[in-house]
């Protein structure tokens, strides 16, 4: 009964309940797109680099500390058959990667009198068939990534500064083991756009023989790299290893055997700051709407109370009143929350089709400057939660505030 009464009620009360509907859908449209935008920010966080270096990496530990960690004397020998001894079923990849400095120069005729362009960066030696470097092998524009392991892929953007194209030829100039200079003219076989500007204009990727040939390496590598099943269980099979590692003889502490966690703490106070915010911005963005709502339920109760008079004068009890004024505000809070909903889970389901451009504020940080809002199911039903106890608040506070006037004063009022 109490629910047919308060349909009539907001039809009757047309422009008072659409207001109030409109309130409550603004609210919950606002409060879907900023959790979307921050849980899709936080994820792109973590999707930017963990694919891309793994859940675990082991390097030589005395890189760490060194003027230059990516001397060749770091380098890990017999790389191979090191990383075939380690097992553990939680891992469900592992790869050996060489990085290495070099400097990329621009071919030019040799009696050309044009200076030739360059431009240092950092080698990714790696499997053609990897699953590491996901933002690059995912970003291909032009070509293949290392078509049957030849050539180098470079971004876009080096290739402009450098003044090369697909099918050209870049001049790779590094230095072996030996300290001794060495250059190798390779055929560019893939350009690429990962989405970071950083990565773009410092990383290029060539095969792992490619990178042992270049420096003079050959069976070795920097570092190894695991993707594991479960995330949160990096440390435990980091310590697993580092004793597999001991138990084939190496010294102990000979090798660096890093969790996500550890080599990325610095992205994960970035992650905790950010779920930090978010939780602000809900906080302080539900006081200032519910308090924008909690008022106009009011001037829609207030200017009823002499309708609410005359419904107590012919024989309604002051909990029915109560009751009838609760269910208005519960069913205008359901309903501007599906309104809000409808409205907000298309927006977030585009913009993580079409992602955001963040500019440098994401890439300053080292990952992707284009964020992709996340819907997730937990901020659908909050959101509706919200807005409904928002509408069912103001309308318990007003009908407390009502039925304290007695049956003349509400006749009475003005």
């Amino acid at each position: 009964m109490f629910a047919k009464i308060a349909l009539l009620n907001i039809l009757k009360h047309a422009k008072r309940s659409v207001v109030v509907l409109v309130g409550v859908a603004l609210a919950v449209l606002a409060l879907s797109l900023v959790g979307g935008v921050i849980r899709g920010l936080t994820d792109t966080v973590l999707s930017s680099i963990i694919p891309t270096a793994g859940h675990i990496v082991i390097t030589d530990t005395a890189a760490k500390d060194s003027a230059n960690p990516y001397d060749l004397k770091f380098l890990i020998p017999n790389a191979e058959t090191v990383l075939s001894k380690l097992h553990d079923d939680r891992i469900t990849l592992a790869e050996s990667v060489l990085t290495f400095g070099a400097l990329l120069v621009e071919p030019v005729p040799t009696d050309s009198t044009k200076e030739a362009r360059n431009l240092g960066m950092m080698g990714q030696g790696i499997q053609p068939d990897t699953r590491f470097l996901s933002n690059i092998r995912a970003g291909i524009t032009a070509g293949a990534f290392l078509p049957e392991g030849k050539g180098i892929v470079l971004s876009n953007r080096a290739a402009r500064l450098l003044g090369v194209t697909l099918g050209g030829t870049v001049m790779v100039l590094t230095t072996d083991r030996g300290n001794n200079p060495w250059y190798e003219e390779l055929p560019i076989t893939g350009l690429f756009n990962s989405g970071s500007e950083t990565t773009d204009l410092a990383t290029f990727v060539v095969s792992r023989a490619t990178a042992q040939s270049l420096v003079d390496a050959e069976g070795m590598s920097r570092e190894f790299r695991f993707l594991i099943k479960d995330q949160d269980s990096a440390p435990v099979v980091a310590a697993e290893l580092a004793r597999q590692l001991e138990a084939q003889g190496f010294a102990t502490g000979k090798f660096r055997v890093e969790p996500w966690q550890i080599t990325f703490s610095s992205l994960l106070t970035i992650v905790q700051f950010l779920n930090i915010l978010s939780f602000l911005i809900r906080f302080f963005f539900v006081i200032v709407a519910g308090s924008v709502i909690t008022n106009s339920i009011l001037m829609t109760v207030f200017e009823r109370t002499r309708e609410y008079g005359t419904l107590r004068a012919i024989g309604m009890k002051t909990r029915q009143l109560r009751a009838m004024i609760l269910t208005e505000g519960m069913l205008l809070g359901a309903l501007g929350s599906v309104v809000g909903l409808a409205l907000g889970i298309p927006s977030v389901l585009l913009l993580a089709q079409v992602g955001i451009d963040m500019g440098n504020a994401t890439e300053a940080m080292g990952f992707a400057s284009r964020i992709y809002p996340t819907l997730a199911w937990f901020d659908v039903v909050f959101n509706f939660l919200f807005g409904t106890f928002i509408a069912v608040f103001a309308s318990i506070y007003a009908s407390r505030v009502s039925s304290r006037l007695t049956v003349s004063e509400a006749l009475a009022h003005v």
